[in-house]
């Protein structure tokens, strides 16, 4: 078997298996016809990742709080950098860039960013 035909049934076994690295979070999501998608799903959610990620290290400074691993699936419909994406479905994270790898997305995220006092900032 090929390593590509081995990532997908890998990832589910292991890297979005509950009792390995991923977790289950609540999330809500604009569903792009002017109303919200609330949905839970097993994701990888890892803070200290972020700070090993050159797009949310800027000079030293880092501008992403959470990288994100969830299923293409799970999502209504792609993410979009610069919305807002809410885990839990209160908290509101900045979607600073999105990359799609092998069946799932991957989220940096930043919830400093997303707080209305920098609306018009970001």
């Amino acid at each position: 078997m090929a390593l590509r035909e081995q990532f997908i049934p890998d990832l589910d076994r292991v890297f979005l298996n509950d009792g390995e690295h991923a977790t289950w979070r609540e999330f809500r999501i604009a569903d792009g016809q002017g109303g919200f998608r609330l949905f839970r799903a097993k994701v990888g959610w890892f803070d200290e990742d972020a700070k090993l990620r050159p797009v949310v290290a800027v000079h030293g400074v880092y501008q992403g709080d959470v990288i994100c691993y969830i299923k293409h699936a799970d999502l209504p419909r792609p993410p979009v950098g610069g919305e807002l994406i809410y885990s839990p479905a209160n908290k509101a994270w900045e979607v600073i860039d999105v990359t799609d790898e092998e069946g799932c997305w991957m989220l940096a995220l930043s919830a400093t960013r997303s707080q209305p006092g920098y609306y018009g900032k970001n």
